[in-house]
């Protein structure tokens, strides 16, 4: 008897544990922090979708699995350091950048999410992604941005490399119908070809294809490809053609064009390139509240809503930017930003401050950096083509230097930190 109670209390324990299910794991401990298998799973499943859409073929499951959790370590490295350095990314801020994105796919925000559900990820999963990307991003601004720096000397030693040029090298895509006269062509052949051409442009712009046009009416080689002539530069293009185009935006469509062997029609398909710029901007003050580790966002947002109320009551903008804005740069300004134009501003920021009109203080927006609110005093049209250059050859030098800074950055605090890989 004595025998068979031992026996029962060793059985018990094994079949019990034979009865447990293990639902999940940790694959690997990073620092104080852990990635757990279904955290995992999750992932490897959602890029497996991304790469599916995209059509491209997965890796081998092993292959998959092992890049993904390396992909995790390094991500959670950062944003444990993110979560020390006091940033956070609220459901404010994360939806208006959510609803950047759609915009820039012309969506809504719930026709976004309907889309990335429909093609197969979990709409939970795609937020935090852009969550911990935002944290990241924020965080790699303070801690590499730092670290690059450009001369006005390497900027111009850029713009006077082959590279440096070739940024700035027009090319247009055209399409084009000729209306074509023999050679010797009478006063009434003349006049015939343009009153042609010219009803042609009519139906163009009544919104007739000008691709169907080409090919019922132009005597052109390229009649039968819709007129198409592909990507040229002005130096490809007969004289003629090239003085023409210089100031078409895409879907302009010249005058008939005359030459000695008939009429020429250009439809301007795509532009690129070339450094002339005549460009709208806006005299801009701001007042830039950030959150931080002694301000929660929710505590900056009620802060930059309360300063943006006293200015709507009619307190000095310039003095409050001066006495309470977390922008060192523009503060000691009285927040003038100066004259600012497209692309130099990030997305929300630009969007903000264009729909804002002259002499108006918008509403209080999140970014990336905390909360503003702009003051819009004068718009203008300016010839910024020597700025431009430069401040395109600028920008192409800091992302070059910026990539390679932030490669040596994560592979320094990836080497610092405390990791086990239990793959």
């Amino acid at each position: 008897m004595k025998r068979l109670i031992m026996a029962l209390a060793l059985w018990l324990p094994l079949s019990a544990a034979a009865e447990m299910e293990v639902l999940d794991r940790i694959v690997a401990v990073i620092n104080d922090g852990v990635i757990m298998e279904s955290e995992l799973q999750e992932r490897v499943e959602d890029i497996t979708v991304q790469l599916r859409a995209e059509g491209q073929r997965p890796p081998e499951p092993s292959i998959l699995r092992e890049q993904v959790l390396e992909r995790m370590i390094t991500e959670e490295v950062q944003l444990q350091q993110a979560r020390r350095a006091g940033i956070r990314v609220d459901d404010s801020s994360l939806n208006q950048t959510l609803s950047g994105i759609a915009r820039q796919n012309g969506m809504t925000l719930d026709q976004f999410a309907k889309a990335v559900r429909r093609d197969g990820m979990r709409w939970g999963s795609f937020r935090e992604e852009i969550r911990r990307e935002m944290k990241m991003a924020q965080l790699q601004q303070r801690a590499v941005g730092q670290r690059v720096r450009v001369t006005e000397r390497e900027v111009e030693r850029f713009l006077q490399s082959e590279a440096g040029q070739s940024m700035f090298e027009a090319e247009y895509r055209l399409a084009h119908i000729l209306i074509g006269l023999p050679d010797g062509a009478s006063p009434d052949q003349v006049e015939q070809a343009r009153t042609k051409a010219e009803h042609i442009v009519n139906q163009v712009e009544l919104g007739v294809s000008f691709r169907e046009l080409a090919v019922e009416h132009s005597d052109g080689q390229e009649a039968l490809q819709g007129g198409d002539l592909g990507w040229r530069q002005p130096a490809q293009l007969p004289s003629l053609f090239a003085d023409a185009v210089r100031e078409m935006e895409p879907g302009d469509v010249s005058e008939p064009l005359r030459a000695a062997n008939g009429y020429h029609l250009l439809l301007m398909l795509d532009r690129a390139g070339g450094d002339q710029r005549m460009i709208e901007q806006r005299r801009v003050r701001h007042v830039l509240v950030e959150p931080g580790p002694l301000r929660s966002p929710e505590e900056a947002e009620a802060a930059a809503r309360s300063l943006h109320e006293r200015t709507l009551q009619g307190e000095d903008f310039a003095e409050l930017a001066r006495e309470y804005s977390d922008d060192p740069g523009s503060a000691r300004k009285g927040g003038d930003l100066g004259w600012v134009g497209r692309g130099e501003m990030v997305p929300e920021f630009e969007q903000v401050m264009f729909e804002t009109d002259a002499g108006e203080i918008s509403e209080v927006f999140g970014t990336e950096y905390g909360w503003h609110f702009v003051l819009v005093e004068d718009v203008r049209t300016a010839d910024k083509s020597e700025e431009f250059r430069r401040m395109r050859a600028r920008n192409a030098l800091q992302q070059r230097r910026f990539e390679e800074e932030l490669q040596q950055w994560v592979r320094e605090i990836r080497s610092e930190a405390y990791v086990d890989k239990r793959l």
